[in-house]
C-alpha cells in the first residue's frame, strides 16, 4: 500500500517555516523581532499574490539561513530535533510503518529536515540549487500544490491508496489518492 503524508499541519500541529528560519537566524545581529516583520511582509505579499509562496520562502531562506549548504543541512539536523510531531505520527504513520506499506512525506517543507525525520521513507521537499562551491542560490523544487502532484508523478508514484492532508492546496494530489484523510488541529475530520 502506497501512503503519503503532508507534513506542517497533518504531521505537526503547526507550519515549520517561520520557526525554521527563526532559528536559523537566532545567532545573526538580525533579531527574532525583525525576522518576524520581516516574513510577515512577504507572508502578505504571498496571500495577496504578488509574490507565489514559493518566492516568498527562497526570500526568506536567503535572509535567514545560512549561505553554504553544508551549514544549512546542519542547521536542519539541529532543527529537525526541535520539532513535536502530533497524534497523526503517532495513530497513523507509525501504525503504517511495515515492510507492506510504502510511506512517503510530500511537502513543501524544506526536503532537508524531513530527511532527518523520516530517514526510512521516501522524502519530496523543498530542495536547494547549490553552485560547484556549496553556496545556496534559491529553490529549485518546492511540491507545492500542482507541484506536489507533479513530483509524485515525476517518481512514477501515479497511485496513493491513502493520502494524510490538512489542505485544500492538495487538490490535485487528492486526485491521485483512492482515500483521503483529512486533518484539522491533530485530529482526522474525516
Amino acid at each position: 500500500m502506497t501512503v503519503v503524508f503532508d507534513f506542517d499541519k497533518t504531521l505537526t500541529d503547526t507550519d515549520t517555516t517561520l520557526p525554521f528560519f527563526l532559528f536559523c537566524g537566532k545567532n545573526k545581529i538580525k533579531g527574532k523581532i525583525f525576522i518576524i516583520i520581516v516574513y510577515f511582509f512577504i507572508k502578505i505579499l504571498s496571500k495577496l499574490h504578488v509574490i507565489s509562496v514559493r518566492k516568498e520562502k527562497e526570500i526568506g531562506l536567503l535572509l535567514f539561513c545560512p549561505k553554504n549548504i553544508n551549514e544549512f543541512k546542519k542547521q536542519c539536523a539541529l532543527f529537525s530535533k526541535q520539532i513535536k510531531l502530533n497524534d497523526i505520527y503517532y495513530n497513523e504513520y507509525l501504525k503504517l510503518k511495515s515492510p507492506d506499506n510504502k510511506l512517503i512525506v510530500a511537502s513543501a517543507s524544506f526536503q532537508y529536515y524531513l530527511d532527518f525525520l523520516f530517514p526510512e521513507s521516501v522524502v519530496f521537499g523543498t530542495t536547494l540549487r547549490v553552485n560547484s562551491i556549496g553556496k545556496i542560490l534559491g529553490i529549485k523544487t518546492h511540491p507545492f500544490r500542482e507541484e506536489k502532484s507533479k513530483v509524485l508523478l515525476e517518481n512514477h508514484i501515479n497511485k496513493i491508496d491513502l493520502f494524510y492532508t490538512d489542505s485544500i492546496n492538495d487538490a490535485s494530489t487528492v486526485k491521485l489518492a483512492q482515500k483521503t484523510r483529512w486533518v484539522k488541529n491533530g485530529k482526522i475530520v474525516n
